[in-house]
């Protein structure tokens, strides 16, 4: 037990560009410095790493944002089923780049599917605006991939017709942080 102890090391987390002090809880994984605005994110190794955060134009003044990873993607389907056939209508969708929006904020995974399916389907308009308080970043970028396949999923599984099988492929762009009304 005592060499357990020796191997945790805390180390205060303070701003990359000012060194403010940053209030952290010990479930968030970004954070914007109170002092100078620098966005920053620590990442499951340890390694921490500025980062840039977008705010949607669309938060009204004094309200806050939901921290959301935004990841364009291309997917490659194929699909069986038992009865009915979508797949045209499967094919026309996914024959396009596509914008997933996962929650970087955490959500029971059925919220998560469900919301960012909407949000796939119906992507907000993302035009920058000014900064704005949100909610705690939770979610790693490292969780967006299998995040955006259950998303994926939960979308074919809900087509008109009875799924048997789905084989997939999903490609996804480097995650980037925006914060939604």
């Amino acid at each position: 037990m005592a060499d357990a102890l020796q191997d945790v090391h805390l180390q205060p987390l303070t701003c990359l560009r000012c060194q403010t002090p940053l209030p952290a809880n010990a479930d968030e994984v970004a954070w914007v410095c109170p002092a100078c605005g620098q966005g920053q994110i620590l990442y499951p190794n340890g390694k921490f790493s500025p980062l840039e955060i977008q705010y949607s134009a669309q938060i009204a003044p004094g309200k806050s944002g939901r921290p959301f990873w935004v990841a364009g993607g291309t997917a490659v389907l194929q699909r069986q089923t038992f009865r009915g056939n979508r797949a045209q209508e499967m094919q026309a969708f996914w024959q396009n780049p596509q914008r997933f929006f996962v929650p970087a904020y955490h959500l029971p995974l059925q919220q998560v599917i469900e919301l960012g399916a909407q949000l796939l389907l119906n992507p907000p308009a993302l035009q920058a605006g000014p900064a704005a308080p949100f909610q705690a970043v939770q979610v790693p970028p490292g969780d967006v991939h299998p995040l955006a396949e259950f998303i994926l999923l939960g979308i074919e599984a809900d087509r008109k017709d009875a799924l048997k099988t789905l084989n997939f492929t999903l490609d996804l762009e480097r995650p980037q942080l925006w914060i939604l009304p």
